[in-house]
């Protein structure tokens, strides 16, 4: 069975300079056509490792996942340890976890303080916890995603907009929330 480093091996002998920005030209029936690169051997093989860890000798819950393999563990030559790496990559991660989840919180924290006394559409507080982790959304987005109806969606938008937690986007008339900011 393979290991993660055995495939980092690989991945570093066989594959070409990364090609994950701008774009490459492609002949095809002698006519040339510009093309966005494709995502290089780092993403791929964070992918492939979050995927099927199994077959990388990871066991079921991997740390590893599309997006976090820094590309320099894919380098001929490393700069740094492989072991360090990773944990740097890990720990910028897991900031970006933290980040995420502290914006959450306040998000929910705003919501409950800005909806409390308010007769309210019982989704209203669904609603905005989706607006508010996924951004605009549609009245009918929100509907299937909730499994209520159109009606029921646009009165959990209208109960949102009186709290002055979220507005109708101009043109698509999304549900979107404004900026979570405290009221003073």
């Amino acid at each position: 069975m393979a290991t993660l480093g055995g495939w980092l091996k690989q991945l570093r002998e066989d594959e070409n300079d990364f090609l994950e920005l701008g774009s490459e030209e492609v002949v095809i029936d002698g006519k040339v056509f510009q093309r966005f690169a494709p995502r290089g051997s780092a993403w791929a093989a964070s992918l492939a490792a979050a995927m099927r860890p199994h077959l990388f000798s990871l066991g079921a819950a991997t740390l590893a996942m599309a997006g976090l393999a820094p590309r320099g563990a894919f380098r001929a030559e490393l700069e740094s340890p492989l072991p360090a790496l990773l944990t740097q990559a890990i720990g910028v991660a897991a900031e970006d976890v933290a980040t995420d989840l502290a914006a959450v919180r306040a998000a929910v924290a705003l919501g409950d303080e800005r909806l409390a006394g308010l007769y309210a559409s019982s989704q209203a507080p669904a609603v905005w916890q989706l607006i508010a982790a996924l951004g605009p959304l549609t009245r009918a987005e929100l509907a299937r995603a909730l499994g209520v109806t159109r009606r029921t969606a646009s009165q959990a938008a209208t109960t949102l907009e009186k709290a002055d937690l979220a507005m109708l986007r101009p043109g698509d008339h999304a549900l979107a929330p404004k900026a979570a900011q405290r009221a003073s």
